[in-house]
């Protein structure tokens, strides 16, 4: 299987892109750049700029929170097909979390002009963005709730 072929074939078990056409996946696969990180490796940073969004599409990533006194709070684990960094890109704001590579990790790399488009360009996709964001919300809050109790 040539490389860009394998890449559509991964973009569509992912189910933020698994109902578009295969001539949008491969636009997402010719353009994305695959990004591999190792074991403890910072992918993105809190507060730093948010340029793209990300896709797992192998390893695990452990996402950090940390408050203005510098405490750092676990939040917990992504593994494959996980998006995360829309967040940021949405608002055109800075990034929320910290997120390393709890082993290795290979991500595909999709640029905030790109994933913006394909946004405005499909219903779908923004319905889609919307539950993981909504779904983001309830863990972090139950997650804030709890943290609050101890």
């Amino acid at each position: 299987m040539q490389p860009l072929e394998r890449d559509v074939e991964t973009l569509r078990n992912i189910p933020l892109f698994a109902d578009l056409p295969t001539a949008r996946l491969k636009l997402i696969a010719y353009t994305a750049e695959v990004v591999r990180f190792e074991p403890g490796e910072v992918i993105v940073q809190q507060g730093d700029s948010a340029d793209a969004v990300y896709i797992i599409a192998e390893g695990e990533a452990e996402v950090w929170l940390a408050d203005a006194a510098g405490h750092t709070m676990r939040l917990g684990t992504m593994g494959r097909h996980t998006l995360f960094g829309e967040t940021a890109v949405l608002c055109q704001s800075r990034r929320t979390a910290t997120v390393r590579a709890k082993d290795q990790v290979v991500t595909f790399k999709i640029s905030a002009k790109l994933f913006l488009d394909l946004v405005r360009q499909s219903p779908e996709i923004g319905i889609q963005v919307m539950t993981v964001l909504a779904q983001r919300l309830e863990r972090s809050t139950a997650l804030l709730q709890q943290h609050e109790r101890h």
